[in-house]
């Protein structure tokens, strides 16, 4: 079966990913139509899931390391209420009636019905144990890779023709190495698929065990050979893979039944000229494209909707290519795009059809996400066409707030770092000894006892400009106070051993006010906006009633 590249799918695998729990009843609060409510604006409640939701909203934007431990929610109370207060307003001033509010909340709501269609067709769906076990496989395989990397192309063709000729791979390897045109070892490395380069990841999976690869084209113009010498599985089942693998197995069996789902609608509802889908040519001179935008000729019956025709087809088209469709009309790049618009389009209705005669527009799922998404269209009005054209900054207090807040503009520590890899603790100790001694650190890195050309667990410091808040956690503590010429020992907790050699720190220092004003202006104005909400919403708590149920809420 042809498989759709339909965007409601790819949606809809997204909403999978995305699916919240219900948020539980509290016998402290009261109920409205079977849902605690924790507020009411204008006899209009606020519920306990929405405060939830609103919670879980802000928890996910919070980075990591920030923990939260008996949280204050006034602030999300008064951004649930202001909300309302200000949807209100806005709707008594006629926002609700613009045919931009009607239009995108029409849009909300046939995506609204469609989702919860796919939903509830998915909903008690599982993983299959045997696809399970097949991802989970792929996602820990260690590939045992060992290769020679050149610097010269014409050296790596050489080895390429004389291991053509069958020639001994770790003869030739070795070989290699000794007359200096390759680097590698004799060991192959065990590498997982997700840790493979892209080209590399592509020939290993066509490739036999023993096999020995073409030439391969790296960046910064590098050219590598490999041998795959076999594959390994990890002892002990890794959870956090398999965890992994259920999740994916789980979300395609559900795109898959989604796929088959629009293949039987289609059937139902649509009756489908496809001899004329096949001969419509919109890249020819006759009719030409402009006549064809208005063809009457049906593609699609669809029952109980309109027809689909010719000239809806060629709309589309010419949404598809927004910047001309001229040009790709020249390039013969319209054709091929026309099944896949079609079936979008048949599926943006057969869904909806299906979904309007199952009654997904009467579920409470659909009223409160409507209802919402109305609220939140007319707070962003509100905004636009009231408060902000009200708003007005000056050259003053742009540097007032400069002043004020010079330590948010004020450029980052940063730290040029070389570093050299070694194969174990006390080769990594000598060397660093070394090195405080006063040995050259180029010949070290060329000479040192143990010393690796790349270090898999480890990240390569190459000497770049980099920022200290950039580097992970352990190295930050690790060259915080450093200065130029410093050496650092370290060992991250995958094991990897390194002599770290810091060539240059740059201090921070201020950014001027010029280079930082258009910040400042997007600051300024945040704060400005939210003020302007937060007045406003003090105005409109007397003419439109707020009640706040419980004083210590927990999530």
């Amino acid at each position: 079966m042809k498989k759709t590249s339909l965007s409601i799918v790819w949606s809809v695998a997204l909403l999978f990913l995305n699916q919240a729990a219900a948020a539980p009843s509290n016998p402290k609060l009261p109920m409205v139509d079977g849902e605690s409510i924790v507020a009411t604006v204008n006899e209009d409640p606020i519920t306990l899931r929405e405060f939830n939701e609103a919670i879980a909203g802000t928890h996910s934007r919070v980075s990591e390391g920030n923990k939260a431990g008996r949280i204050d929610f006034t602030t999300i109370m008064d951004r649930l209420v202001n909300t309302r207060l200000i949807g209100l307003e806005a709707r008594s001033m006629g926002f609700a009636d613009l045919p931009e509010m009607k239009n995108m909340v029409t849009k909300e709501s046939k995506q609204a019905m469609m989702e919860q269609l796919l939903e509830a067709e998915v909903k008690d769906m599982v993983a299959d144990a045997a696809d399970v076990e097949r991802i989970y496989k792929e996602s820990v395989k260690e590939w045992q890779i060992t290769s020679m990397e050149f610097e010269k192309e014409e050296d790596a063709k050489k080895i390429q023709t004389e291991l053509q000729s069958n020639a001994d791979f770790k003869t030739v390897l070795a070989k290699a190495v000794k007359a200096g045109i390759a680097k590698g070892k004799e060991q192959g490395d065990h590498i997982k698929n997700k840790d493979l380069t892209a080209p590399i990841a592509k020939l290993v999976a066509k490739m036999e065990i023993g096999a020995v690869s073409p030439m391969v084209v790296l960046e910064k113009q590098k050219f590598i050979i490999f041998k795959l010498d076999g594959v390994r599985y990890p002892e002990k089942e890794d959870q956090e893979a398999k965890k992994a693998a259920q999740t994916q197995a789980l979300n395609e069996k559900k795109l898959q039944r989604v796929q088959d789902y629009f293949q039987e609608l289609k059937k139902k509802y649509v009756t489908l000229n496809s001899e004329l889908l096949e001969a419509v040519d919109f890249e020819s001179k006759t009719p030409g494209f402009e006549k064809l935008l208005e063809d009457k000729r049906v593609i699609a019956q669809i029952k109980g909707d309109d027809d689909y025709t010719v000239g809806d087809l060629a709309k589309a088209l010419k949404a598809k290519f927004y910047h001309g469709i001229e040009k790709p009309i020249e390039d013969k790049r319209v054709n091929s795009k026309k099944h896949d618009i079609v079936e979008d389009a048949l599926q943006q209705k057969v869904f909806f059809l299906e979904a309007a005669g199952k009654g997904m527009d009467k579920t409470r799922k659909f009223s409160d996400r409507i209802k919402a998404y109305e609220n939140s269209l007319l707070f962003g009005m509100f905004i636009d066409k009231v408060i902000v054209p009200e708003i007005t900054l000056n050259q003053a207090e742009l540097k007032s707030y400069y002043d004020a807040n010079l330590g948010s503009y004020t450029g980052p520590q940063m730290l040029r770092i070389k570093s050299l890899s070694f194969n174990n603790k006390e080769n990594t100790r000598k060397t660093f000894d070394k090195l405080v001694k006063g040995t050259d650190f180029t010949w070290l890195s060329a000479h040192a006892e143990g010393l690796l050309d790349k270090d898999p667990k480890a990240f390569q410091f190459d000497g770049q400009l980099l920022t200290l808040s950039s580097l992970p956690q352990d190295v930050q503590k690790l060259v915080a106070d450093a200065k130029s010429g410093n050496y650092r020992l370290y060992e991250n907790d995958k094991g990897g051993h390194q002599v770290l050699y810091i060539t240059q720190v740059v201090s921070p220092s201020p950014q001027s006010f010029e280079s930082v004003q258009q910040k400042i202006k997007e600051a300024v104005f945040k704060e400005k906006v939210k003020k302007a909400i937060e007045d406003w919403a003090d105005k409109l708590k007397e003419h439109y009633p707020v009640v706040i149920y419980g004083s210590d809420l927990k999530h």
